[in-house]
């Protein structure tokens, strides 16, 4: 089963039923959601890179400003 929100994963802490999670279950269940999205992170900047025009405003303008080569 999944909860992908955390606020779900605290709130399932809270219930009494099939669904719910054992509150001693709660801190590694968070940490492998931390770890599950630092992984996503660092993959979606390895395929994707950083984006275009991200950079200051003079890159922006003209990329060789930020050089001093114009």
């Amino acid at each position: 089963m999944s909860f992908a929100s955390p606020a779900v994963t605290i709130g399932r802490a809270f219930t009494d039923t099939f669904a719910g999670i054992a509150p001693g279950s709660v801190a590694p269940f968070r940490a492998a959601q931390l770890t599950g999205g630092a992984v996503t992170l660092g993959l979606t900047a390895a395929f994707f890179g950083r984006p275009v025009g991200a950079g200051d405003a003079s890159e922006r303008r003209d990329p060789r400003l930020a050089h001093g080569r114009l």
